[in-house]
Order: C-alpha cells, then sequence, then structure tokens
C-alpha cells in the first residue's frame, strides 16, 4: 500500500512541476453540497482535488457539521476547452454533535470542467459522485452528490516573464 502511495504522489507532483496553470480555486453554488474547493492544476492529466462542503458551524457547540472530501482526479478527455475527468477519494462528514458520529468512507467523482470564457483560467464545473460512509457503529451512508460551479486556475509565470 505504501508503494502505490509513494508511487501515485511522485506522479502527482511530477505533475504540478510541469503544469502550464497554477491551482485553481473552486466555488459550487449550487448541488446538493455547497462549499468551497482546491484544485492543484488545470493543464495536466492527473490532479488533486480538495472540498469541503456542506459547513454548519454553530454557536452551539453540540451542534454543527462538515463534509470534506479529496480526491484523485483523472483527466481522460483533455480537450482545449473541456476537461472530463473521474476520480477516486476519501471522504469525512463530521458531526459536531454529541450523538452524531463521525462518518469515513469512499467517493468517486465523475465530472466535468468547461472553459467557455475568453480568459481560458476561468471555467464552469459540473460533478457527480456515488459515494459510500460508514460510523465505527456499523451505521452507513451512500448517495449521489452533484455540484456545479465556478473555477478559477491561477496563471503560473513562465521563465521569460521572470526576468
Amino acid at each position: 500500500m505504501r508503494i502505490v502511495f509513494i508511487l501515485f504522489l511522485s506522479m502527482l507532483l511530477h505533475s504540478l512541476v510541469y503544469a502550464q496553470t497554477g491551482p485553481g480555486i473552486a466555488i459550487y453554488p449550487t448541488g446538493t453540497e455547497t462549499g468551497i474547493g482546491y484544485r492543484s492544476a488545470k493543464d495536466t492529466r492527473w490532479a488533486l482535488d480538495a472540498r469541503i462542503t456542506k459547513t454548519n458551524i454553530s454557536n452551539d457547540a453540540k451542534t454543527g457539521s462538515m463534509v470534506n472530501e479529496i480526491s484523485i482526479v483523472y483527466r481522460i478527455m483533455y480537450l482545449e476547452k473541456v476537461r472530463f475527468h473521474i476520480g477516486l477519494g476519501g471522504r469525512a462528514d463530521w458531526n459536531f454533535d454529541v450523538k452524531e458520529q463521525h462518518k469515513y468512507g469512499i467517493v468517486t467523482p465523475v465530472g466535468v470542467e468547461a472553459f467557455p470564457f475568453p480568459f481560458q483560467n476561468a471555467g464552469l464545473f459540473f460533478e457527480a459522485a456515488p459515494f459510500y460512509t460508514a460510523s465505527h457503529e456499523g451505521i452507513w451512508n451512500g448517495g449521489l452528490r452533484t455540484v456545479a460551479g465556478f473555477i478559477f486556475y491561477i496563471p503560473k509565470k513562465t521563465k521569460h516573464e521572470k526576468n
């Protein structure tokens, strides 16, 4: 398992070094889980996707929840204005209520990024992801989460621009 993790991490770092754009910041205002996200690069086949969604933090310490996901996505269709991806990742559903338990599981995102704007670092994002989570007591939860939103990739300076 460690070897697979190390190989995967080295592939991801290699793709980040040679990417033409920097990381992307995403806002997901619609779907089953609204939130914010981070995508490691636009111009690579492999990307790291992390997000915080469905966050409810209350003044009462016994209530509130938050869903976190981290996934590795592979862009199987990589065109100039469209990227179609599939992935695999982990999901955590944190519950701040002492009566509820935290749930951990897997998520398999399937989605598309489209870049219809003249400025190619900004795009639209659509995704659906089946997930499965379970608590320590064996209570499981499965479903399909959907999300749509906006993503912006930070431009990276080239060697010619740095001088």
